[in-house]
């Protein structure tokens, strides 16, 4: 058992320097499944405090009994006790990162392995294996060309070995395989109250949605609300054919969200059952895409979505979970290659190079090269900085670091309003956008697993629940827009986010809080708002029907609209009189300018007459759109810059047909006043039925 280590000062990751210190709280030993259990049952009874007993983390899949204490002098206080339990068992050398002020804190253990990825085109891999005595394990492991050894039975040190052969000439990266112990980004919560008054959002935010799902707990979901996901339901409730990785301890088959193949990189099979105790991924899933209006449980972001769950780790008690670096990244790039559409990332650990690796490869690699949209959690620890993977979001187009709000809006913090005051969300110049992390109903496993006895959960919370809100939102956005590019959706989120704190982007809430009815607006290449009202003119009060249209542009593409038409129809279908427009070349609207184009008093004749009555129509339009050349936010950029387009680019495409109809009886006829010119954007048409002439004003 290594008490006293001599430790590395550093270890390479991104090709920097991250300092170590010996370990304060942890002490490994290394056990058979035999004397680990007898460990633990021999730990209450040794420990120096019986106030405070020995905590036994076990670590099976690697052989391994972890002894945490609260700090030095516990440890010191405990030697006799830990000796007791572990008797002349040996132990690697652990480590945690230097000047680290988690709230709970962290072990890397130095278990004899190492991830080393050789240049192309030299040939001094033989030599420098054979010099350091290292095994090969496992080859083009995580990432092609990369493999994973082994030095002299697992039992030397390697992060000094990885250093040196990290500095040699030849090779690209060799880092050590830690095995991590991470505490997961969720904490206890006290069970929900009163969360009733909280769920409306902002007068000034409700629109009104017409979808209303029947979920029983819906009411008490006072995220879902906060973000708009209602009124964004009424664009889009997300798609089958997108999926979301929920990269995290583990899944199974749930009654309230649809599976796609998902995958076990801790154990390298395509079963990734969580351990009974391992709930976290299933939370994480409901908050993304619970099934929306099956009379069960909760609602998703993205109802309509799929999970892939995707375990890279599990819980060995007291908080925490393990996992290393190298089954990390063969999570991520396993989840991409699968086809994962979106990467969610509750947890966090310290920072790795095959991680960013793996995350990089999702931008080159996912969706065909148009990159898959990541979100990571900032962590909890209520301080100045942004834990690792979310603070690589300067750094990888479409990946968005993600702290958590509450139901005030506030940065949820130690003394924020939520009354939650054991964690708060991180903070930093690296955060992008927040969400609501407090409090969250979402499913939890099925059974008496998890969090529950039940299959769901009231009060999930932490960054590990705010993420899954930002990556449902992605979900919705590519249900869209399956064509937009990663940084696009990044674009969306952050141009849509809805500003608290200070005036721009501040270190508190990023860009602010989702917003998910304006994003979708953003997403859509073109939008329109239709007002029909049947009139009753003439000495027979023969109906028609009166139509402004709007057609409009919220996105961040350019459009140029080419034709409208507009049609009443007959009861069966057949078209009775039409409008059609048609630009020559029609009007452009600029991206985020607020153009429009207005068709007002548009008047075709309908059914009926005042006594009885029927209206029936149908829009159409066309249009070209031209795509952002460019990322608004290009990498570390803290404000939009300008936009440049790509002609290239531009795409001809008809959208689909908008229909309504109404129908009544006697009645007094409905007032609609025209619309008077608005003179502050956009183009407008004039229609004047009598002298069939067509004006358009141009601004």
């Amino acid at each position: 058992m290594s008490e006293n280590i001599q430790a590395p000062a550093y270890y390479y990751a991104d090709g920097e320097r991250v300092p170590l210190a010996a370990s304060r709280h942890f002490i490994a030993v290394r056990a058979t499944p035999e004397e680990a259990e007898s460990m633990v049952s021999r730990s209450a009874a040794a420990s120096a405090d019986p106030q405070r007993p020995l905590q036994v983390l076990r670590i099976e899949d690697k052989d391994l009994v972890v002894f945490r204490v609260e700090d030095a002098a516990a440890a010191s206080a405990s030697a006799a006790g830990m000796r007791a339990v572990a008797g002349e068992a040996a132990g690697p050398d652990i480590y945690e990162p230097a000047q680290d002020g988690a709230n709970a804190p962290t072990a890397l253990i130095d278990q004899g392995e190492i991830i080393i990825k050789f240049k192309p085109g030299t040939d001094v891999a033989a030599r420098l294996l054979k010099k350091h005595r290292l095994e090969v394990l496992q080859e083009d492991y995580p990432e092609p060309g990369a493999s994973v050894v082994r030095t002299a039975g697992g039992k030397d040190p390697a992060v000094a070995i990885a250093n040196e052969l990290h500095e040699a000439a030849g090779v690209e990266y060799a880092v050590p395989n830690f095995v991590r112990l991470e505490p997961r980004l969720s904490a206890p919560a006290e069970e929900l109250d009163e969360l009733e008054e909280l769920v409306a959002p902002d007068s000034s935010e409700a629109v009104g949605p017409t979808y209303t799902p029947n979920d029983p707990l819906l009411v008490a979901q006072w995220g879902i609300a906060r973000i708009r996901c209602p009124e964004a339901w009424d664009i889009s409730r997300g798609s089958s054919a997108i999926s979301v990785a929920v990269i995290d301890e583990g899944g199974n088959a749930h009654e309230d969200y649809v599976l796609a193949p998902g995958f076990d990189a801790r154990f390298n099979d395509s079963n990734p059952t969580p351990k009974p105790a391992d709930g976290h991924g299933v939370a994480c899933a409901g908050i993304v895409a619970a099934t929306a209006n099956n009379g069960r449980g909760v609602a998703g972001v993205a109802p309509l979505s799929k999970i892939r769950h995707i375990r890279i780790a599990y819980g060995i008690g007291g908080g925490y979970w393990s996992t290393t670096d190298a089954v990390i990244a063969a999570g991520v790039r396993k989840a991409v290659d699968l086809g994962a559409d979106v990467l969610s990332n509750s947890w966090g650990t310290g920072a790795s190079t095959v991680v960013s690796t793996a995350f990089r490869y999702a931008q080159s690699h996912g969706r065909g090269g148009l990159g898959t949209p990541i979100a990571a959690a900032t962590g909890n620890d209520d301080w100045r900085g942004v834990g690792y993977p979310a603070r690589l979001s300067s750094s990888i187009p479409g990946f968005l670091a993600v702290g958590a709000s509450n139901q005030w809006d506030q940065r949820k913090s130690k003394t924020s309003l939520d009354g939650e005051n054991w964690w708060g969300s991180n903070y930093g110049p690296q955060v992008d956008v927040v969400a609501p992390g407090v409090k969250i109903p979402t499913t939890d496993i099925m059974g008496s697993g998890g969090y529950s006895s039940g299959n769901y959960v009231n009060n999930f919370n932490g960054t590990s629940s705010a993420t899954p809100h930002v990556a449902g939102l992605m979900a919705l956005i590519l249900a869209v827009d399956p064509a937009l590019r990663s940084w696009e959706v990044e674009d969306i989120i952050k141009l849509t986010a809805r500003e608290l704190g200070s005036a721009g982007r501040d270190e508190h809430f990023g860009f602010g809080r989702i917003d998910a009815r304006a994003a979708l607006e953003a997403a859509s290449r073109i939008f329109s708002s239709i007002q029909v009202a049947p009139v009753f003119l003439g000495s027979g009060r023969d109906t028609y029907i009166r139509a402004n249209i709007r057609i409009y542009n919220p996105g961040i593409n350019t459009v140029r609209l080419n034709s409208l038409t507009f049609r009443s129809h007959a009861p069966n279908g057949a078209v009775l009189e039409e409008f059609t427009f048609a630009g020559n070349p029609g009007p452009v609207m600029t991206a985020r300018s607020g153009n429009d184009v207005r068709f007002t008093n548009v008047l075709l004749r309908a059914n009926g007459n005042r006594s009885r009555w029927s209206t029936k129509w149908s829009a159409s339009w066309g249009y070209t759109y031209w795509r952002p050349g460019a990322p608004l936010h290009p990498l570390g950029a803290m404000e939009p810059v300008g936009e440049t387009m790509e002609e290239a680019q531009g795409i001809n495409e008809t959208v689909q047909t908008v229909e309504g109809s109404d129908s009544g009886y006697e009645s007094a006829p409905v007032a609609m006043p025209a619309q008077a010119p608005d003179t502050t954007a956009g183009d407008t048409v004039f229609v004047e039925r009598e002298s069939k002439t067509i004006t358009i004003l141009v601004r």
